[in-house]
């Protein structure tokens, strides 16, 4: 609070949008989606991802990040989505990348945070989705990166 010719007022801080990274994992046109339990957006179905961390690429994100929920190893990776933070969700500037290769098999390395995981067609995806996961599946479906 700053006192200003006795009125008191306050100074408005800058809010910052943190980064999440989420991967399109694509086999015979289905995406591999995550159902999230104990997390932001529970029993919703979501693209498998997290928040980038200070000091890394944004392909480096999402190689660990895949790498932590599903046990799979990106070996080829693209950008092919952007969606903005807003405050549906949680104020995250979301980036999309596309696992163009990967090695390994989906698995739940994390059962605390995903309760399946699934590959569900891009003309039939699941309800409910996770709110940051859904600008950036159409923008892919669309073929639009942003």
């Amino acid at each position: 609070m700053i006192e200003d010719e006795g009125r008191r007022r306050t100074e408005a801080k800058p809010l910052l949008a943190r980064v999440g990274i989420q991967c399109f994992v694509i086999r015979e046109n289905q995406v591999l989606l995550g159902q999230r339990v104990n997390t932001f957006g529970g029993e919703t179905w979501g693209l498998p991802g997290g928040h980038m961390e200070e000091g890394e690429t944004i392909l480096e994100t999402a190689k660990r990040e895949l790498a932590e929920e599903t046990g799979i190893e990106a070996l080829e990776m693209r950008v092919v989505a952007i969606a903005d933070a807003t405050v549906s969700n949680n104020f995250h500037l979301q980036i999309g990348v596309e696992i163009v290769s990967w090695a390994g098999n989906p698995t739940i390395v994390e059962p605390t945070k995903c309760g399946r995981l699934e590959f569900f067609s891009l003309t039939q995806l699941p309800e409910p989705l996770f709110v940051s996961s859904i600008p950036l599946l159409q923008r892919y479906i669309a073929g639009r990166l942003y």
